[in-house]
């Protein structure tokens, strides 16, 4: 789990997100901060569950809601300018890559839950 590329690169945003959010003004810190935190944190938890459990399908579409509700939280910093421009681009990749990653890990298990084979899942 802990040599998975996924997990690798969520635990790395996570340790860049607890700094970024902690320097949030103080009327934003308790709200937004909290939130962008809670979700980061969400996210790795659910990616935990996913990697135990027998049928991952529920926890990796929870821990695609997190990704999507972490990109927004991000957006919103960045639109209040908590954040900079290039902090906002860095974090974006980051969650792209995140993205990427769980995607395709939904995508396996999709072809696992139905028995296809990978030439089968691409056919039209």
């Amino acid at each position: 789990m802990a040599d998975s590329p996924l997990f690798a690169r969520c635990h790395d945003l996570i340790l860049w997100i607890m700094p970024a959010t902690v320097r949030y003004p103080r009327h934003y810190r308790a709200a937004l901060g909290k939130a962008t935190q809670e979700a980061a944190l969400r996210l790795q938890r659910e990616l935990v569950a996913a990697a135990r459990r027998r049928d991952k399908r529920q926890a990796l579409q929870a821990a695609d809601e997190a990704l999507h509700e972490l990109r927004l939280l991000v957006r919103q910093g960045r639109d209040l300018n908590l954040i900079t421009a290039a902090q906002h681009e860095h974090a974006a990749r980051m969650l792209d890559e995140i993205g990427r990653l769980l995607g395709g890990w939904r995508k396996a298990q999709a072809r696992a839950a139905t028995g296809a084979t990978e030439h089968e899942a691409s056919a039209p």
